[in-house]
């Protein structure tokens, strides 16, 4: 793919589950240098939709291209430049933040280890947390080198599953530093968040409801569509003719 090509291009994405629609109809584009937000309540769809682009679901319908890959069908070499972080921890209790790295660093197969771990602990503020056991951190500092391990090898596309539920305001406002960061720096990022307030930073946003999204606009023009003042505003018009 071409620099110019975008990073995710899928139409029409769907998944069920015994039977039950969890996801219809996604259409998604995200290019280099963009954030774009999935946005909606909890069991809504969003983790669903991120977890086809990464790879890690099968779509059972729809098409389009991930990193220039026909979705469903990353090879190794591809993943390694998908960075996923579920909204659970996952993190190994027993090893330490700077196993967890070096960890992380192997797996990537990084030319640079012990450059790319260091250059973490600095940009994440997490070195004094460094020769602590994962299992010992509070939510705060996990989420943090959650963050650093999904984001140690630049991946070309992070995901991030409501990486700011439950968290304090210093490190939601990090996050969003580094997510910015990012998408400055030529990567692509999507965030899934039932936070509105959020939201409307995401210069996109695909809006879920009942496991359908609205098609991809700025938080502003969801809100005129509704003749809403805010995004909030428009999704409570939504959910409230939804429930007519």
């Amino acid at each position: 793919m071409s620099m110019a090509d975008p990073l995710v291009a899928v139409s029409g994405l769907a998944k069920s589950y015994a039977g039950r629609a969890v996801v219809a109809g996604v259409t998604m584009t995200v290019n280099a240098g963009e954030i774009v937000g999935l946005v909606g309540a909890n069991g809504g769809g969003k983790t669903t939709t991120l977890r086809m682009i990464a790879g890690l679901l099968r779509a059972d319908a729809g098409s389009g291209t991930v990193l220039g890959q026909p979705i469903g069908t990353a090879d190794t070499q591809q993943r390694r430049q998908i960075g996923y972080m579920g909204q659970k921890i996952a993190l190994y209790p027993d090893l330490t933040v700077i196993e967890t790295l070096r960890f992380h660093a192997a797996v990537h197969g990084l030319a640079r280890p012990g450059q790319a771990i260091d250059g973490a602990l600095d940009r994440y503020g997490i070195g004094r947390v460094a020769r602590q056991r994962c299992g010992t951190l509070s939510g705060g500092w996990a989420r943090r080198v959650q963050f650093a391990a999904t984001a140690l090898a630049e991946p070309r596309l992070l995901l991030l599953d409501e990486p700011t539920a439950g968290l304090d305001v210093a490190t939601r406002r990090d996050i969003w530093r580094w997510m910015e960061e990012f998408a400055r720096a030529g990567h692509g990022v999507v965030i899934s968040t039932h936070d509105l307030s959020e939201a409307e930073h995401c210069p996109s946003i695909l809006l879920y409801h009942g496991g359908t999204a609205r098609a991809q606009a700025t938080p502003r023009a969801i809100a005129e569509a509704e003749g809403a003042v805010s995004l909030e505003a428009a999704v409570l018009s939504i959910a409230d003719r939804a429930a007519a």
